[in-house]
């Protein structure tokens, strides 16, 4: 087994112990391998992932928790950069490594073609291919310490047009189950919207629904003191009330018009 490349950078900032979280299996003739990791540093956890085009050999690395960049006295390019080589060394000596991600990673760390896209707190959500399943994996690590167990999909699409409101998202707790409007996809869209509607539908089975004074509550004080934990809620939730509207319009040709459901235009229903 070839030994992995040195890193040379005198000044690299030191990122941090790194442990990765459990691989998805060997999958054939897939072009992204991907992996949650958590970063130890200065006695506090954060959690990121890293992905790897193994086609393009490049390589973007995500910090899902801001505040790691404080750790630094150097710009969060650099301290993304060092993050990147630490993490690209410490998969070499992962067993688990499929052979084309293992020879991607050797390109990568040999002819140093780390590239990156730090994407900023209200990047619109066609700068990036959104995988619901990495962003549900992504703040499910981050918030929850991976203990919410549900799968999540698009709903449906439907040609139904003058729309005057729908449900952002929904959440079956006997299907366990989490569906994200299409709307969502459209592409003046936050990315914290989107997050946001992913994170509400998850608090559900965080917080579950309960009876109080002989009524069903979903959005009770614990579950509201959760939602608000989601590092973007402000951002978020002020976007959406100065948009509701325009995201109530006709939707684009590149997402179509979508199935109506029951809501009150900018409020968060959920099933």
């Amino acid at each position: 087994m070839k030994k992995p490349p040195a890193i040379t950078s005198e000044n690299a900032p030191r990122s941090g112990s790194i442990i990765f979280g459990p691989s998805r299996g060997n999958r054939k003739n897939i072009r992204v391998y991907s992996r949650i990791f958590r970063c130890r540093k200065d006695g506090f956890d954060f959690m990121g992932q890293i992905k790897i085009d193994l086609q393009e050999a490049v390589v973007n690395v995500e910090v899902f928790n801001e505040n790691y960049f404080d750790c630094f006295d150097t710009s969060p390019k650099n301290v993304i950069s060092a993050l990147e080589k630490t993490l690209l060394t410490k998969l070499l000596s992962k067993n688990n490594l499929p052979a084309s991600s293992r020879k991607a990673v050797l390109s990568l760390l040999s002819k140093g073609k780390l590239k990156n896209k730090h994407p900023s707190a209200l990047g619109l959500t066609n700068d990036y291919k959104v995988n619901l399943k990495e962003r549900f994996d992504k703040l499910n690590a981050e918030y929850f310490g991976s203990k919410i167990k549900a799968n999540i999909e698009w709903g449906k699409k439907v040609n139904k047009k003058n729309l005057t409101s729908f449900r952002f998202g929904s959440y079956d707790p006997e299907k366990r189950l989490i569906r994200i409007h299409p709307r969502l996809q459209q592409d003046f869209v936050p990315l914290s919207v989107l997050e946001l509607t992913v994170y509400h539908e998850m608090c559900h089975q965080w917080a579950p629904i309960k009876r109080e004074r002989g009524m069903w509550i979903a959005h009770h004080p614990q579950f509201k003191k959760k939602e608000r934990e989601y590092r973007f809620y402000g951002e978020a939730r002020s976007w959406e009330k100065e948009n509701w509207k325009k995201l109530m319009g006709v939707a684009s040709k590149k997402n179509a018009p979508v199935e109506q459901t029951k809501a009150i235009k900018i409020i968060r229903l959920t099933g």
